[in-house]
């Protein structure tokens, strides 16, 4: 099947009420792994029906879910028996489900690791062997030298495609869930591929991203294909990888944790190509990318939106990145005293009573135009 005309992509979007859901890890996971493996799952389920109703009571109505290869190639009769679950308890709380195949957010090249996980590692950020940072704590190690030459480019980070047994592999794994899910209404949107290029990886999964593409419209699907655009240009340039995601994609899914002054800049740039748009990652409060100054130019753009983060826990979403701190104590204005991410505290109180009020009354006020509008039909 090909790519989705503009007008159908328009009727799918217009024929559902605003989009306005959340990236979700379960407060008692550290990553998607111990979220989708065997293991304990059962305790899991129950930490995800509390947050999904929690979710539904403050006006959420769609999930993005990152899914996890390793699980489904090491444990793939109970991946899929939890991915069905899952879905199911979306559906009674009325949320739709965007699933994420696979990520270009890379790793060092190990085994999956199953059974009781309590790193709560992500992007490198919460990790305990960095150095006491000058300005921030007291540093005992002495200062490094400035470079003297530029530094070399960074090696790109590893992905299971990038081995021939394991892409064929992956291919097994899209196929497996486009043939089961592909005509499901509790699924929304397939996000094929997260952030392509990301970790220094450039083009290298582009074939692959090409190819998972290609297997999921052999199904005719029912729902839109992504792939992001991440990086946001300065100038009105997108990486190869980029416009591959773009050229590729039904509709738009972006990312943007900047201020919104650039926020208006990215929305004015990818307006050009007239595709429904959906924000797939925001809300970053330390570069103030906030609710307040942010929601209401989704709700008044027609920009459906994925904030980071629902139930601060393991995964310690509200932890600022690493390059935030060295951004910070290179004198940048970081309001690096916020939470990051999440809404929602451990005890399930609002980080920020008003955040909350905020989203379930745009909530509130995009169902009732929706139903004002089928009203008139």
């Amino acid at each position: 099947m090909e790519k989705w005309t503009k007008e159908k992509a328009w009727e799918w979007y217009n024929s559902r009420p605003w989009i306005r859901g959340f990236n979700f890890v379960p407060s008692d996971c550290s990553g998607w792994v111990e979220m989708w493996q065997e293991y304990n799952h059962a305790q899991k389920v129950e930490t995800i029906r509390r947050e999904l109703a929690l979710a539904k009571q403050i006006g959420f109505n769609a999930v993005r879910q990152f899914l996890a290869f390793d699980v489904w190639m090491y444990q793939r009769e109970s991946f899929l028996k939890n991915v069905e679950e899952f879905l199911t308890i979306a559906a009674e709380n009325d949320i739709g489900v965007l699933f994420v195949l696979i990520s270009d957010g890379g790793r060092p090249k190990r085994q999956p690791e199953f059974g009781e996980i309590n790193n709560g590692l992500f992007h490198g950020s919460f990790s305990n062997d960095y150095k006491m940072i000058p300005g921030v704590f007291p540093c005992t190690e002495p200062a490094e030298p400035a470079p003297t030459a530029p530094a070399a480019k960074p090696e790109p980070l590893y992905s299971p495609v990038d081995e021939p047994e394991l892409a064929e592999k992956f291919y097994q794994y899209v196929d497996d869930l486009a043939s089961r899910y592909a005509k499901d209404e509790r699924v929304i949107v397939w996000n094929i591929w997260n952030e392509p290029g990301n970790s220094n990886r450039g083009t290298l999964s582009v074939p692959h991203m090409k190819r998972a593409f290609e297997i999921f419209r052999s199904y005719d699907p029912i729902q839109p294909l992504c792939a992001d655009v991440w990086r946001m240009p300065k100038s009105n340039i997108l990486t190869e990888e980029e416009k591959t995601a773009i050229e590729l994609s039904d509709i738009i899914s972006y990312h943007d944790y900047g201020s919104i002054d650039h926020s208006v800049r990215v929305i004015d740039f990818l307006r050009q190509y007239d595709r429904p748009m959906l924000n797939t990652e925001w809300l970053h409060r330390v570069q103030h990318n906030n609710v307040a100054t942010h929601l209401p130019i989704y709700y008044n753009n027609n920009i459906g939106v994925f904030n980071w983060g629902f139930v601060n826990g393991k995964f310690r979403g509200h932890e600022p990145w690493e390059a935030c701190w060295k951004r910070y104590t290179r004198g940048e204005k970081l309001d690096i005293y916020k939470w990051q991410h999440d809404l929602l505290r451990t005890n399930y109180r609002p980080y920020d009573p008003e955040e909350i009020k905020k989203f379930s009354m745009y909530a509130a006020m995009a169902d009732k135009k929706f139903a004002n509008k089928n009203a008139d039909k």
